[in-house]
């Protein structure tokens, strides 16, 4: 479906730090020695090693391509000037290019570090996996990626503070929870992307932003942040984004998300009916379904439907009787426990037609197929990757996915706000500084963390612009993370790439 113009709420994604000062991109190419500790210093950033940079090539598109990666740091200063912290990233860059496009690129959670879109999407090297994105390959491996953006892109992968190798320079129980909120976060990502900028001479050329989950918000605010300041911001690429978490949470006096949540559901079930490749005619039937005849009848309250009733029925496949006893709505938990009562399986809110046994019979769930298979393959591959193929050797924890970040996250930008952030306002600001940004924004049909029509509404709410060049919402089979599944991550990149090519033209 290209171009388309919860009751239970679940957000912990994906789905986005050490400075040496006399190292960045022009470092000398070559491993560094193992573990990097240092002598004399005592908080966590200091046991970082010096950047590595290393020379590597790739064929894509039938074209042989060198580039140079870099694994290393930059700081981030405090307010009397000191080192607060300090980021861990790594670029890829084909050098001796002029004008080529340059992409910062950072996962969600709050909490996650760019792994996921780094070594499953994007990045010259990921871990392939399963036709369906369940489950990486095995043994698991990590191999060219045909479908990397880095045949148009030079590419920044970014680990917020508290994520991948990124850590503070106080070794205080607290210390992280200073760069952890939505102002702080956004205010250190774009401390970084600067000082990068400024360091490898490309102040003045065309940059992009690619978000997940989260990191789709981020990119929102990161792109009004970073265009006040005179930065050339071209694009920006949303993958599953969290634009209003108002939006998300949903609960039994909530219409909306209810109504947002049924696409996704009748996708599922098609998809578990005929398999991958089965026709969605019905989704589309049920978006219209669900912002008509289905709104209303919520709106209306808790009366008996028996039209509205059969169609749900028919959209998601539950008993009709099940489905009118809760009074013709279909939220997700109730899509989700009805399937585990009838097969003994857990289903994953990030793609709803993967699930894994449960014992029987079953109760609780406290394990998601996609979301902890991908941690589990990703977060070693990761390390491994850092260490043999980057030369980046240390003996610090990497952290895939830090879910402390996310239970300490503040989501308040404004003492009226508290809890419901959003990102719409920052978006339509940045569209103002530069009518011609571009915003692409890509979601999986299947997943339900942040389900795709969300955004068509939001979209579809946003103040005309004149000038301003619209916003291109896509959705892919597969679910919050869809480049997991090998067709709709070549899908994801042709589409993107033909994003860039637009940009360059003007």
């Amino acid at each position: 479906m290209r171009g388309i113009k919860l009751s239970r709420f679940l957000f912990v994604l994906l789905l986005a730090v050490s400075f040496t000062a006399a190292h960045a991109e022009e470092a000398k190419p070559g491993p560094q020695p193992p573990h990097g500790s240092k002598a004399g210093g005592g908080d966590p950033a200091s046991h970082l090693p010096a950047d590595s940079v290393t020379q590597h090539t790739i064929t894509l598109g039938g074209q042989q391509l060198t580039y140079k990666a870099t694994a290393g740091a930059l700081p981030l200063f405090g307010e009397k000037g000191e080192i607060a912290a300090k980021v861990f990233y790594v670029s890829y860059v084909i050098e001796n290019a002029p004008g080529r496009p340059l992409t910062f690129a950072f996962n969600g959670g709050p909490g996650a570090s760019a792994a996921f879109l780094h070594m499953g999407a994007i990045g010259p090297r990921i871990v392939p996996f399963a036709e369906n994105g369940a489950e990486a390959v095995q043994p698991v491996r990590i191999s060219d990626n045909a479908d990397s953006w880095l045949a148009f892109t030079d590419l920044v992968f970014i680990d917020p503070v508290g994520t991948g190798y990124s850590r503070t320079t106080n070794s205080g129980e607290d210390a992280e929870h200073a760069f952890w909120g939505v102002d702080k976060d956004a205010d250190s990502i774009a401390e970084f992307i600067n000082l990068y900028l400024a360091r490898n001479g490309r102040e003045l050329g065309p940059v992009f932003l690619a978000g997940e989950s989260y990191g789709g918000f981020r990119a929102a605010l990161l792109a009004d942040r970073l265009l006040a300041k005179g930065l050339h911001v071209k694009g920006a690429i949303l993958i599953s984004p969290a634009l209003e978490f108002s939006m998300l949470r949903g609960d039994e006096y909530t219409i909306l998300p209810l109504t947002f949540a049924l696409p996704s559901l009748t996708a599922a079930h098609i998809e578990m009916r005929d398999g991958p490749k089965g026709p969605l005619d019905a989704v589309r039937e049920a978006e219209t379904f669900a912002r008509t005849a289905y709104l209303v009848h919520a709106v209306e309250g808790l009366k008996p439907d028996s039209a509205v009733t059969a169609k749900l029925a028919e959209f998601t496949g539950l008993d009709t009787a099940i489905v009118a006893k809760h009074h013709g709505r279909v939220p997700v938990s109730l899509f989700f426990e009805e399937y585990k009562r009838r097969n003994d399986r857990a289903l994953s809110h990030y793609d709803a037609t993967v699930s894994v046994p449960l014992p029987q019979p079953a109760d609780h769930d406290h394990f998601d197929p996609i979301l902890d298979g991908a941690v589990a393959a990703l977060r070693p591959a990761a390390v491994n990757y850092l260490r043999q193929e980057l030369g980046f050797h240390t003996d610090i924890d990497y952290r895939l996915l830090n879910r402390n970040a996310s239970g300490h996250w503040d989501y308040g930008t404004k003492p009226s706000r508290q809890g419901y952030a959003g990102s719409l306002d920052d978006l339509e600001k940045a569209r103002v500084r530069n009518r011609a940004l571009k915003v692409f924004i890509a979601h999986g049909y299947t997943d339900l963390v942040t389900p795709y029509a969300v955004s068509v509404y939001l979209v579809n709410q946003l103040r005309p612009l004149e000038g301003a060049a619209p916003i291109d919402v896509r959705v892919y089979r597969g679910g919050h993370m869809m480049y997991l599944r090998p067709v709709s991550r070549a899908d994801l990149s042709r589409d993107v790439h033909g994003l860039y090519q637009a940009q360059s033209e003007q």
